[in-house]
């Protein structure tokens, strides 16, 4: 085998995909979809006459603190997102009447789904080439937030269950102290996670 050949050989068996990588990607991807599935159906909740007024406002609540913990890994791991949209200014004020709050919260989700959820797959979803290793912990990252939120959604659509206990607790102050923290941890990410931002396609559109 001439030297050029040797060496094409072992680029291409560089480029390998581990069967643990082939297996955690299918597993993230497959709990992506689900999640999709679950968003739809917190959307309907959300616009059901019968769902409470209480149930709108913890519905809020709980879509706030899926975006602030997505921000908090992005930050965690110096990810700046260029031409970033804000996240919007919503109250789940109970001065606010039930139909002002169902468009709050119908807001909220549609940035969640379509903004949140992309800027944070963009950022730590693993190219094929990403040693196995750390596309297990970016994996693993991914799955945990999207478990947890699944959760939160859960326990506010399920009918056994209280409405979204841990986010009726969730003040509106400690929200304004939640996204303060966000802000003062921004720092510059390196050229290649930037271009990783900006160049990944949305998998979730």
């Amino acid at each position: 085998m001439s030297q050029s050949s040797s060496l094409k050989s072992d680029a291409a068996s560089a480029f390998t995909i581990l069967p643990e990588f082939a297996a955690a990607k299918a597993a993230t991807m497959e709990l992506n979809q689900s999640f999709k599935t679950k968003l739809v159906s917190f959307r309907s909740f959300i616009r059901k006459t019968t769902t409470s007024k209480d149930e709108v406002r913890a519905s809020i609540r709980c879509i706030g603190r899926c975006i602030d913990n997505m921000e908090i890994s992005l930050n965690d791991y110096e990810v700046i997102v260029e031409d970033k949209v804000d996240r919007p200014e919503v109250s789940s004020s109970e001065d606010l009447s039930h139909d002002q709050l169902r468009s709050n919260a119908t807001l909220l989700l549609k940035y969640f789904k379509n903004r949140t959820l992309e800027y944070f797959f963009a950022a730590f979803f693993p190219p094929d080439i990403t040693h196995v290793d750390d596309a297990m912990a970016q994996f693993g990252l991914i799955r945990s937030h999207l478990e947890n939120c699944e959760s939160l959604i859960y326990k506010q659509t399920d009918a056994s269950s209280l409405p979204c206990y841990d986010c009726l607790n969730t003040s509106e102050e400690e929200g304004m102290k939640m996204k303060m923290r966000i802000t003062k941890r921004k720092r510059k990410m390196s050229k290649h996670e930037e271009e990783r931002v900006n160049i990944r396609s949305c998998l979730l559109c």
